[in-house]
């Protein structure tokens, strides 16, 4: 039986409530609601919360449903991973453990039906993010972590908002930039490929793309806030698709 094979990234949940986050998470779980009824393996390749650092007695109130969910999923049958972004790599065993996710702090290389795919969040390869590739190793740093885990989670996560907010605001891109972006994102790919990979699945650039190579393929998974977009293997060819809202509009 041919796999179905799911991606999604940069959904950037946020621990709060809003008219456009409860839109947000409604067309989610429609997602993971097809996800579950299909019994499908499915790769969340980073940024599914705009913040999430893993305390060991507390889980932030605003995320219980939507882990909630994925648990049903696992129980279902589903199979799920979990890839570290930049806005969320603080995982530790609540993941594995107690909803039974496997959590990836890096690139994994799984096969499907002979396809070799390569799936990274992939923050931190441009070019100009020589500055942010030092404080990647910064913030993955277990001193800095134990460090981290002694402010009470109430300033934690608003000191999180603060700062992805900060983030937000000074990343936005001019057309110039995003399509100069794209580019180094597609000779990126490019490199990967060559080195015996069917398919390249990145999150990260918000930018819904997908590219042929004279051997195997690029997909950049868009995101879950403008675009809606993701990834989807059906045991045959990996594809860019944009979720249709229409049904879950007219219910709402």
């Amino acid at each position: 039986m041919a796999s179905k094979v799911y991606f999604i990234s940069d959904i950037h949940l946020h621990c709060y409530h809003s008219e456009s986050e409860n839109l947000k998470k409604a067309y989610l779980f429609d997602f993971f609601r097809e996800v579950k009824e299909q019994q499908a393996i499915l790769y969340i390749v980073g940024d599914m919360f705009d913040f999430w650092f893993e305390y060991r007695h507390v889980i932030p109130r605003h995320f219980f449903k939507v882990l909630r969910m994925l648990q049903e999923m696992v129980e279902a049958g589903c199979e799920i991973h979990v890839l570290a972004g930049n806005h969320d790599y603080w995982f530790g065993s609540f993941f594995p453990e107690e909803l039974g996710i496997e959590f990836h702090p890096d690139f994994v290389e799984p096969v499907y039906d002979g396809k070799k795919f390569f799936v990274y969040h992939a923050d931190g390869i441009l070019k100009r993010d020589r500055g942010y590739r030092l404080m990647k190793k910064i913030l993955r740093n277990r001193f800095f972590i134990f460090l981290f885990r002694l402010l009470h989670p109430g300033i934690a996560f608003g000191i999180a908002n603060y700062i992805s907010g900060k983030s937000r605001h000074l990343t936005l891109r001019v057309p110039k930039l995003i399509e100069k972006e794209r580019q180094e994102l597609i000779e990126y790919g490019e490199k990967i490929v060559k080195e015996g990979y069917d398919y390249v699945v990145t999150g990260h650039f918000h930018l819904p793309t997908e590219y042929l190579y004279e051997k195997g393929k690029l997909v950049n998974l868009g995101d879950w806030i403008r675009y809606f977009t993701f990834g989807y293997f059906d045991g045959n060819d990996l594809r860019l698709c944009y979720w249709d809202r229409k049904s879950l509009k007219k219910s709402l």
